[in-house]
C-alpha cells in the first residue's frame, strides 16, 4: 500500500494526463512567471499542477484523496485498506473514536 501522499502524486500525474490541455499549459510557465511570484520553476509547475487537481476535485464535489487513492489503486482490496487508513487518520484528526466516525457519516 503506497502512503497517502503516494496516491496523491499519482493521481494528479493521471489528471493531468487525461487533461492535456492543462498540463501544456502549466509547462508553457516561464521562470519570469515564478520570479515574479518569488518561487521557482518547478514549485510554480507543481503549485499550479496541485491547485488545478483541487480544482477538478471541488468541481465534482469530491474528496480528494479518496479519489486519488479510488484512481491510483488498482487493486480494489488494496485500495478498500487504503481508504480506511486514510479515514481512520481524519477520525483520530478530528477527535473522533472510529466508531464515533462511522456513526456521524454513516459508514
Amino acid at each position: 500500500m503506497k502512503s497517502i501522499e503516494q496516491y496523491y502524486a499519482l493521481a494528479r500525474d493521471l489528471f493531468l494526463e487525461a487533461h492535456p490541455e492543462i498540463k501544456a499549459g502549466i509547462a508553457q510557465l516561464t521562470e519570469q512567471d515564478a520570479a515574479t511570484v518569488g518561487m521557482t520553476l518547478p514549485q510554480l509547475q507543481n503549485m499550479q499542477a496541485d491547485r488545478a487537481y483541487a480544482a477538478f476535485t471541488r468541481e465534482k464535489k469530491l474528496d480528494g484523496m479518496l479519489f486519488a487513492i479510488q484512481l491510483a489503486e488498482p487493486d480494489k482490496e488494496v485500495a478498500a485498506e487504503a481508504i480506511e487508513a486514510y479515514l481512520r487518520q481524519h477520525a483520530a484528526a478530528l477527535g473522533l473514536s472510529w466508531e464515533a466516525f462511522c456513526i456521524k457519516n454513516e459508514l
